[in-house]
């Protein structure tokens, strides 16, 4: 799995680039990649297809667009024939609704190989337990509220449930490292992990690692203190 922090360059090799490899192994060929993208509206979503098809069109890959919307949820059958899931970023309350129906479909076709790509929200609600946003915990701020989608408390919620860690996103870009510390300071979860744009983090059997231009900060529970981790991109 890649989980990527967001953002986006004119070389992606390291973090896109190395979902898209694992779908071309998994096809033995060219791949076709689901990309999921959530929107108020079709046509709102639309308007982002280009870009998305840029990026990882680089790769050398066909890229089949899921668009959903208020009033369109992922259904299993929309991924039929997928050799990788990509799942965009926008809204991540609007994503997780959307994606949630079909949460035991993606994990089922994980299980099976299939390479899962989150960007930015799709990243966020790919954990067992979802961050869908917030700027406050006990009404105190401990991110930026620009960052906040829309929702003043910190909000978790179960999630499609391919990690065991609470995922945030643009880490440095937004000022998020601050909400996934105290997340974890606050005994709502475990471990959180913090991941910069431009950089993903990579779930593997070899565990955790990073790639890309930026870094991934793990936070865990260490006693009364919160321990912060530091996986470096390449």
């Amino acid at each position: 799995m890649h989980l990527i922090g967001g953002g986006w360059a004119e070389d992606e090799s390291a973090w896109t680039g190395r979902f898209v490899d694992e779908a071309r192994e998994r096809a033995d060929g060219r791949p076709t990649i689901a990309v999921v993208l959530w929107a108020p509206t079709v046509a709102e979503g639309e308007a982002w297809h280009a870009d998305y098809r840029d990026d990882l069109g680089k790769h050398d890959c066909e890229v089949r667009f899921v668009q959903l919307a208020a009033d369109r949820q992922l259904d299993a059958s929309d991924l039929a024939g997928a050799d990788g899931i990509f799942v965009g970023g926008g809204l991540t309350p609007g994503y997780h609704a959307a994606v949630m129906p079909a949460a035991q479909a993606i994990r089922e076709l994980v299980a099976d190989g299939t390479p899962y790509a989150g960007f930015s929200a799709g990243a966020m609600i790919a954990g067992d337990v979802a961050l869908l946003g917030g700027w406050r915990i006990g009404g105190v701020e401990v991110t930026r509220e620009e960052a906040s989608e829309g929702l003043d408390d910190v909000t978790l919620a179960e999630g499609v449930g391919l990690v065991d860690v609470v995922v945030d996103v643009h880490a440095t870009q937004y000022g998020t490292l601050p909400r996934a510390i105290a997340i974890v300071d606050a005994d709502l979860v475990e471990r959180t992990v913090a991941i910069d744009e431009r950089t993903s983090l990579v779930v593997g059997e070899q565990g955790l690692a990073a790639a890309g231009q930026g870094n991934v900060f793990v936070c865990t529970k260490d006693g009364p203190h919160v321990q912060v981790a530091v996986l470096g991109g390449r």
